[in-house]
């Protein structure tokens, strides 16, 4: 495993911290100039943390981050139509040129307009192949800030994806580089200002010390977007998303382990209602659309 240390705010470069939540090897902290939230200690090979065991749980694997993301097809589908449908009535009459970061195994791509040309970029080896089979898009294999992209977009889409990085400035400045002028960059990411968040503390399903690197909300979000020249279009917190009973009995093994302890995943999956979708009131994720000024 290979970590790198943040020993000041990857934003504003600003070496002021102060800490939030001292976890078992980390520390939560934030940023005393522009406020940034931020693991001290944050791991940095990707393609091993993004592995397999990152796509679905079983007796011995404790690092998963989805109880089967084969079963995501229709959760993406409904979670972001807030996309699908801004796309849709933005885009020219002519062709359009899409960038999805952090792609996964392809499914919000697969459900676009015909006359969005996709390409798509995914540092999972895992993930790639399952893109290879879902869509048509050209597919870069590697970690984004990498990857040699030559074009540049009408729209870049990145769900749940910008809590991961290392470089935060590198991978915000990388995407409107992509961008067309007046492009649009759309993503989402957990709230951590929401009030359940902060109710749980630090053991809010979205702080996960090996996954998420930063952690945000929208007033952060709505104060520091111009300095990297985006304008804000559209910013909300959304609490109620389509999700498989198996998600959210993982989401709970992280605010309670002991749920792990009772093997509760085990026993989600024995009576094979793991996969079944259903209305859930999450802890606030954020839905945010960009354009490039």
């Amino acid at each position: 495993m290979k970590y790198i240390f943040q020993k000041r705010c990857n934003f504003c470069k600003n070496a002021g911290i102060s800490v939030v939540y001292k976890l078992k090897h980390q520390k939560l902290i934030r940023c005393k100039n522009c406020g940034l939230i931020f693991l001290d200690k944050q791991r940095t090979d990707l393609e091993n943390l993004y592995a397999r065991e990152y796509y679905s749980t079983s007796e011995s694997n404790m690092l998963a981050n989805y109880m089967d993301y084969k079963d995501q097809e229709k959760i993406v589908k409904n979670n972001f139509h807030f996309a699908y449908d801004f796309i849709s009535k933005n885009m020219s009459k002519k062709k359009n040129k899409l960038l999805d970061v952090g792609a996964g195994f392809g499914y919000f791509v697969k459900y676009l307009p015909n006359n969005i040309q996709s390409q798509a970029v995914e540092v999972s080896r895992e993930a790639v192949n399952a893109l290879k089979i879902n869509t048509k898009a050209k597919i870069y294999n590697g970690n984004f800030l990498d990857v040699n992209i030559k074009s540049t977009f009408d729209f870049i889409v990145s769900y749940d994806v910008i809590e991961h990085q290392n470089d935060l400035v590198g991978y915000l400045s990388k995407i409107k580089s992509l961008l067309k002028k007046d492009g649009i960059v759309i993503f989402t990411t957990p709230d951590f200002g929401s009030p359940i968040n902060k109710i749980f503390g630090k053991t809010a399903p979205l702080i996960q010390p090996l996954y998420h690197n930063y952690y945000f909300t929208k007033e952060w979000i709505k104060r520091n977007a111009p300095n990297l020249c985006y304008k804000v279009i559209y910013l909300k917190t959304s609490y109620l998303a389509a999700s498989s009973i198996g998600n959210i009995i993982l989401l709970g093994c992280f605010a309670i382990p002991f749920l792990r302890k009772i093997r509760i995943l085990d026993f989600v999956r024995l009576i094979k209602v793991n996969n079944f979708t259903i209305p859930f009131i999450r802890f606030g994720g954020i839905e945010c659309i960009l354009m490039k000024i």
